[in-house]
């Protein structure tokens, strides 16, 4: 097995509250108008194991998607973002990321305006791949599902051409990272175990809050400044990459 400080190859990154800052989706008013506990965890997958009524699951996705639509007018880069999106323009051609969400397609889209009108030319200027919530693969034959599995981590992998090295796993909890070249980077518990999972080291982000995962995490940061700062050090290999905060 590869070091787990071995040199980065690359990167899935989750969206919302990570690239962009936390909190313009309202998560708690979402889950008051599905009518499910506040502290019931994913609101997908809530919905998808307690809702059996057809209509009412219909009403249910309709809640989530104009929360999300109420949510992109309040999308704002991370904390930090300006420091990352330099590392990424300097190493795209050698660090191979993507961004992988549980949000619709549109909130990829709306981040792509975003970037464009910041500067940073939009999203193919730094990023390989995307994946939204309920997009086909063609090597699944049907929808990925949605984190916390790992499949869109395996699909993001294969997007950028690198399943030949990365074979798909599926671990569980405390296996050591089968393909720690990757790193999963999330700000939610389901991030990390999604990351896990898929035999990858995983980040969590916490843009100046107390971190909330109980997964643990193989490096905390504090926003994507410092993000870059790790990916700057783990870019040197082993006696460099050993993180900021964490393993």
């Amino acid at each position: 097995m590869t070091s787990a400080h071995a040199p980065l190859a690359g990167v899935v990154f989750d969206l919302d509250g990570t690239l962009t800052a936390p909190h313009a989706i309202d998560f708690v008013r979402m889950r008051e108008r599905i009518g499910m506990p506040a502290a019931a965890g994913s609101v997908l997958h809530w919905i998808e194991a307690n809702v059996t009524d057809a209509t009412e699951r219909a009403r249910c996705h309709a809640v989530v998607e104009d929360e999300e639509r109420l949510g992109l007018e309040r999308m704002e880069l991370g904390r930090g973002f300006e420091r990352l999106a330099e590392h990424l323009a300097a190493t795209r051609d050698d660090l191979r990321t993507s961004i992988v969400t549980r949000n619709a397609r549109s909130a990829i889209d709306a981040f792509d305006a975003l970037l464009a009108s910041e500067g940073f030319g939009g999203v193919d200027a730094l990023f390989c791949c995307t994946l939204a919530r309920g997009e086909h693969s063609a090597t699944l034959g049907r929808a990925v599902r949605n984190k916390p599995s790992p499949e869109p981590a395996h699909e993001s992998v294969r997007a950028r051409g690198l399943e030949h090295r990365f074979a798909p796993v599926d671990l569980g909890p405390g296996a050591p990272p089968a393909h720690p070249e990757i790193v999963f980077v999330g700000d939610s518990n389901d991030d990390l175990v999604a990351g896990r999972r898929a035999g990858f080291r995983t980040c969590l982000v916490r843009h100046g809050a107390p971190a909330r995962a109980e997964e643990p995490p193989h490096v905390e940061v504090d926003d994507l400044a410092e993000l870059r700062d790790w990916f700057a050090s783990a870019a040197r290999g082993p006696h460099h990459g050993a993180g900021l905060s964490g393993a």
